[in-house]
């Protein structure tokens, strides 16, 4: 049967009245904001007070980053939750929708919230990380220290002297010092590019031979397990930094996912107990 559509021109019972009620969207909104950011310092606080330098080992490293995606999770779905029950709550009813367009029309409230939120976090991200690139071009020196101390610690590997008790001091002389920079700069361009080329090869395990004392044989030996393991150290935490980034990616859509489908029923439930005058 076809679906009866009122006269528009005879001035018919037409519901004119918005389907989303943005004073109310946006009380709910900010709700859902101040209760996720409150539960989150909250969870921090607790993570902190609960590890301690001297006692922390990996597998509580592992248990506090499980606890806290755990709680992430629950801290999302439920602030979205209750910022999408208040604005439908407060979202009024028009007298001419029925049951079904009105849970519709709150469950369509919360998910707005839930899309606000996200877009809300987005740009206070977006801040903090503008803030925080600022901040932290103070601090890139020291990252970058600690990146060089790891590659000169292969090139002193490849510079120790075979004879340690005869060997004079690093960094004596002007010579010493540009010959290591060399060094690191040849090894971090193979790194980079995958592989060492043989023209290099040849030229540092001559100047490994020269520096150290050993064999020309046991210096192109040197080279090759230097070389080898720091590419494979480099490799080790490529891999893990992907597959951090690619589980922490799919972890965050599941959660919002949730948290979204949270925010329609809790949209209908604020609705209806609006209705029901709970």
């Amino acid at each position: 049967m076809a679906r009866m559509v009122p006269d528009v021109m005879d001035g018919g019972d037409i519901d004119t009245g918005s389907y989303i009620d943005w004073p109310s969207l946006f009380a709910g909104v900010i709700v859902a904001t101040a209760v996720s950011w409150l539960l989150l310092t909250f969870g921090s606080a607790i993570g902190f007070a609960s590890v301690s330098p001297y006692t922390a080992t990996s597998e509580t490293g592992t248990t506090l980053t499980l606890a806290a995606a755990a709680w992430f999770a629950l801290t999302q779905i439920y602030a979205v939750g209750m910022g999408a029950y208040i604005a439908a709550r407060l979202r009024p009813r028009h007298a001419l929708a029925e049951s079904d367009e009105v849970a519709f029309r709150d469950g369509t409230t919360g998910l707005t919230v839930w899309g606000l939120a996200i877009v809300l976090g987005l740009v206070l991200a977006g801040v903090i990380t503008y803030g925080a690139a600022r901040t932290g071009a103070q601090f890139a020196g020291s990252a970058a220290g600690a990146a060089t101390d790891d590659a000169a610690y292969a090139v002193d590997r490849l510079l120790r002297s075979s004879n340690p008790a005869q060997a004079p001091a690093a960094g004596q002389s002007p010579d010493d010092a540009a010959t290591r920079q060399q060094v690191g700069r040849v090894l971090a361009n193979a790194l980079v590019k995958g592989e060492l080329p043989q023209a290099d090869k040849d030229y540092l395990a001559q100047l490994v031979a020269a520096r150290t004392g050993v064999s020309p044989e046991d210096a192109q030996r040197r080279l090759t397990q230097v070389y080898d393991q720091s590419k494979a150290a480099a490799l080790e935490a490529a891999d893990k930094a992907r597959k951090a980034t690619a589980i922490a990616g799919f972890w965050a859509v599941f959660i919002m996912f949730t948290a979204g489908l949270g925010a329609w029923w809790a949209g209908i439930v604020g609705g209806a107990h609006r209705d029901d005058g709970v």
